[in-house]
């Protein structure tokens, strides 16, 4: 399937085992010398060759034993029950990194073993950074920062010009973030969350990723 051009446009949710911010995003190492991470991705518009991908949702989650970088993660995913059977394959061609295109192809290097893909039900409710994912395994919902004394909502931004999932996101908290799938398990819920708008593509000079509605 090498070579079929795909394009993907929408939002993005992450929430991980480490401390608010991520310092995998700035030094390469997680909080805790490990990374537990689980995605949910909504696609707004997307193609895959001459297959809409439009409408359709994604979610993984994958333990790292170290550093995302130095590999050997054991993750699971899945693809939203509501695709046609070519859709199911674009997305299963996109997100395993099959047919190349940053990120997943670069993400699939550092997972060993992939469990899936499931196909189920997936509930995405895109609201910035009080998004929720879930599907029958992973949950993930986040929460913005706040104020002690006001109460009132914090926007906090991490800017990656360089960043190849994406370029700026908003950090947040996030209240769940459980895995239980297929033995793919823990519970890091109250540690750092990320909300960002993307776009990815087959060819590098399309892919570009940045926050804004």
């Amino acid at each position: 399937m090498a070579g079929v051009d795909w394009h993907i446009k929408g939002s993005y949710i992450e929430a991980c085992s480490c401390d608010f911010g991520c310092p995998c995003n700035l030094n390469g190492f997680p909080t805790k010398g490990f990374c537990h991470g689980s995605i949910g991705v909504h696609i707004e518009e997307g193609s895959y060759g001459d297959v809409s991908l439009d409408g359709l949702n994604f979610v993984g989650s994958v333990k790292w034993p170290g550093a995302i970088h130095e590999g050997n993660g054991v993750g699971a995913f899945f693809i939203d029950d509501k695709a046609s059977d070519p859709q199911r394959d674009a997305m299963f061609q996109i997100f395993s990194g099959q047919v190349g295109g940053m990120p997943w192809e670069l993400i699939a290097q550092t997972v060993s073993d992939m469990k899936g893909p499931f196909y189920a039900p997936i509930t995405f409710e895109d609201n910035g950074t009080k998004s929720k994912a879930s599907v029958k395994g992973v949950d993930v919902q986040l929460e913005p920062f706040t104020n002690p004394v006001t109460g009132e909502e914090h926007e906090v931004h991490t800017v990656l010009p360089g960043g190849f999932i994406w370029k700026d996101g908003l950090v947040c908290k996030a209240t769940r973030n459980v895995s239980e799938a297929d033995g793919v398990e823990y519970d890091w819920s109250g540690q750092n969350g990320y909300y960002a708008k993307v776009e990815w593509a087959s060819s590098d000079e399309h892919a570009k990723t940045k926050f804004g509605r």
